[in-house]
C-alpha cells in the first residue's frame, strides 16, 4: 500500500523534516472524505497536500522530506 492509498483509507502518522526550520515533526494526516472539510481535487508535483487531523487544517509536505509513515486508523 502506498502512502497516498493509506491517506485515502484513514489516518496516517507521517514523520517529516520541515524545510523552513529543519526540525522533524510527526503528525497525523488524512485524505479520507469523512474527515475533510472540503474535497481535494488532485495531487501533483513534489508536494503532498494533506489534512492535519489535530489542527484541522490543510498542509503541504515536500515528499522528499518524509522520513517514515505508518497507518494509525
Amino acid at each position: 500500500m502506498s502512502l497516498y492509498e493509506a491517506l485515502e483509507k484513514g489516518i496516517v502518522l507521517i514523520t517529516f523534516e520541515s524545510l523552513t526550520s529543519n526540525n522533524t515533526y510527526s503528525r497525523e494526516y488524512t485524505l479520507k472524505d469523512e474527515y475533510l472539510p472540503t474535497k481535494l481535487d488532485s495531487q501533483s508535483g513534489d508536494k503532498l497536500i494533506v489534512f492535519n487531523v489535530d489542527f484541522q487544517k490543510w498542509e503541504d509536505i515536500e515528499v522528499s522530506t518524509i522520513k517514515k509513515w505508518k497507518r494509525v486508523e
